[in-house]
């Protein structure tokens, strides 16, 4: 055999064998499309004595998009434009800060219009209550002082919440993650305006084949280890109680407490680890 026929050989041979390593690693192809259809679902990456390893990607639970809630039917379908944005990406933020403000003046004539119909409809209600004590008024027309009055107040609780939707606030404590507008833009209810991410407690998800899913019990705990090295421990929270018949898995969600320096969307290896027996407690002779 000439030599460069040999190169020929063991090139291809090189490659089989890195292919087979490859397959080792990764998911079959079944998985690896659930993997791609689910961001943050993991796929066992290797496996040693009684536990394996997962490649994911850590989430976070608390991680919302934020648009106008805003029921004025004068702005449907035309939108409301932004008059200030008061965070950055990045920002920290609490439960309830103001992040923007949406042009407010058509909230605040429904509220202006609303208050003294209110106010009529409840005065003509203890007049009529008044009345029927003494049989002046009818149970019709009681009834009748009653709805008006309920339907003034439903319209001035619905008017002072429009009014209360043109200042969108952080829904609870995390990082602006996106901003997707800018002061001016005309938003619907159909347009993201920004994105709040709790960084912590963070998540992954595990798709544990069936016949290891046993050792994945809640409070079970799971080494966190990210692609610089990092490492923190997670523990197990829910065992999904199906099995995908498409690639033989159960869903496993495990859960870092103690963040540290990880942060939503890292790639890390999740992998199980093993109780240590505990030691025997020392007979005194």
């Amino acid at each position: 055999m000439s030599k460069s026929t040999t190169a020929r050989w063991i090139g291809l041979l090189g490659g089989t064998l890195a292919m087979g390593c490859a397959e080792q690693i990764h998911s079959d192809p079944a998985e690896a499309s659930i993997n791609e259809s689910r961001p943050g679902v993991a796929i066992a990456a290797a496996e040693a004595d009684d536990h394996r390893s997962f490649r994911t990607n850590l989430y976070s639970e608390r991680d919302a998009d934020l648009y106008n809630r805003l029921m004025i039917e004068e702005t449907a379908g035309g939108g409301i434009p932004i008059t200030a944005i008061r965070v950055e990406v990045g920002d920290r933020v609490q439960t309830g800060q103001l992040l923007a403000t949406l042009e407010n003046s058509d909230a605040r004539l429904y509220v202006e219009a609303a208050e003294p119909e209110a106010e009529v409809a409840a005065a003509t209600l203890r007049r009529v209550e008044e009345l029927r004590e003494s049989g002046a008024v009818s149970e019709a027309e009681h009834d009748q002082a009653v709805y008006e009055s309920r339907t003034a107040e439903a319209a001035i609780k619905q008017a002072r919440l429009n009014l209360s939707r043109t200042q969108i606030r952080a829904p609870f404590a995390g990082v602006v993650s996106r901003r997707y507008v800018r002061v001016g833009d005309i938003v619907d209810d159909e347009t993201p305006l920004f994105r709040v991410t709790a960084m912590a407690p963070l998540r992954a998800r595990l798709l544990v084949p069936e016949s290891e899913v046993a050792s994945f019990g809640v409070g079970a705990p799971v080494m966190i280890t990210a692609t610089d090295g990092m490492t923190g421990t997670a523990n197990v929270i829910i065992v999904g109680p199906t099995i995908d018949p498409g690639s033989g898995t159960r869903e496993v969600i495990v859960e870092l407490s103690e963040v540290g320096g990880f942060r939503p969307g890292a790639s890390v290896v999740a992998e199980l680890q093993e109780e240590l027996p505990e030691e025997p407690e020392a007979v005194t002779p």
